[in-house]
């Protein structure tokens, strides 16, 4: 049991050939100390072995004795024959690693990247929106063609977006994908799934898998019908949203509220001048007025703060995922994630949407602010 795993590094051809090569210089080096006085060293004759096998000779040494030149003839032919061998082997790897990544079956090694699971007409402009918002480590698993996965790749080569073919309800596929060392899931409906109703069933599967590797992985879903709600809160999904739930919010607004949509649409893409982001709230201002803490982030970085979020592991609020919780605030949950800042629990936090000017600050808020993207947030 001790030595299986160097009888597992023997067995790879690199190692075979690396190993081989290195006593071939040892033993010529020896042989050199013995026949040729004016090596005067250990050192000089391994020096003069490997120069000999790398470059056939500089000439500040050169064998004076008969044996000293049968072994140079040697160590050249076994050196042509060992390097060639060695360049050969390490090339074959690695053609092989790259082909392995391109046709999506490598294992994934790394941390703090975020999956994105299954594949449809929107999952571009989802990898442009992360890339936008700082996440660089993406990596994609679905059962799509490999050429239309490198191409993906390629369109967004400034980003180190990989990846794995297979179904991502497969626990095998997951954790091949390095799923524990994830910063997070993200999973949207497949479009593989002939029916909405077949795709939401498998969302609802994959977090279940996950949650079973572990539940402190962070998973986010897109379902397609509002009756898949109660499956996907059982399987302990993090956050959930439903397709088109904000297509009446935004027609309804293009016409009563001209405008509205617009600054709306702008709000919600990290591309734009102004985004939304969360901060944690400076101690100063703990038991001081939101107006106070609203003149404060305007002062100091131009951003404008809109909303308060609370934490109900201390705060005994209502739960942000009840049915009177108005549109904005799940606008504003939603932009929340987004953002990074991901809560351990969502359904224990509330949202405070503009409060009274004379609102108290209290322990465990996060500011929600309307900032320029243009600008650093290093002074938020």
């Amino acid at each position: 049991m001790k030595f299986r795993p160097v009888k597992k590094l023997w067995q790879k051809d690199i190692v075979k050939i690396g190993t081989l090569l290195f006593f071939v210089l040892l033993l010529a080096a020896l042989l050199f100390v013995n026949f040729e006085k004016d090596i005067k060293s250990l050192f000089e004759a391994v020096y003069f072995a490997i120069v000999t096998v790398g470059t056939v000779g500089y000439g500040d040494i050169t064998p004076k004795t008969v044996p000293g030149r049968i072994v140079t003839i040697f160590l050249i032919f076994s050196g042509m024959i060992l390097i060639s061998s060695f360049t050969a082997t390490m090339s074959s790897i690695l053609i092989s690693k790259k082909l392995k990544e391109g046709q999506g079956v490598s294992k994934i090694k790394g941390k703090n990247f975020v999956i994105l699971c299954g594949w449809n007409w929107k999952a571009e402009s989802l990898i442009s929106s992360l890339i936008s918002s700082g996440i660089k480590d993406i990596i994609l698993i679905n059962d799509s063609d490999p050429s239309q996965m490198n191409a993906v790749i390629e369109k967004f080569s400034d980003a180190n977006v990989k990846f794995v073919k297979g179904d991502f309800a497969d626990i095998n596929i997951l954790e091949k994908a390095g799923i524990g060392n994830s910063k997070g899931v993200i999973i949207i409906p497949d479009n593989s799934m002939a029916s909405s109703q077949g795709a939401d069933e498998k969302t609802v599967f994959a977090t279940m898998t996950i949650k079973s590797i572990s539940e402190k992985i962070k998973v986010h879903v897109q379902l397609l019908r509002n009756e898949t709600v109660p499956y996907i809160q059982r399987a302990k999904a993090d956050n959930y949203f439903i397709s088109d739930n904000t297509v009446p919010f935004f027609l309804t607004s293009a016409i009563v509220n001209p405008g509205i949509s617009d600054v709306m649409k702008m709000m919600m893409s990290f591309e734009e001048g102004s985004a939304m982001s969360t901060v944690e709230i400076p101690k100063d201002f703990i038991g001081k007025t939101f107006s106070d803490l609203a003149l404060h982030f305007r002062s100091k970085s131009g951003a404008i703060l809109i909303a308060l979020v609370q934490i109900q592991d201390v705060l005994e609020m209502k739960n942000i995922n009840s049915k009177d919780t108005s549109s904005i605030d799940a606008f504003i949950k939603r932009k929340f994630e987004e953002a990074g800042r991901l809560i351990k629990d969502l359904d224990k936090v509330k949202i405070l949407l503009n409060p009274e000017d004379s609102y108290t600050i209290k322990k465990f808020e996060l500011a929600v602010l309307l900032t320029n993207n243009r600008k650093s947030k290093a002074g938020v």
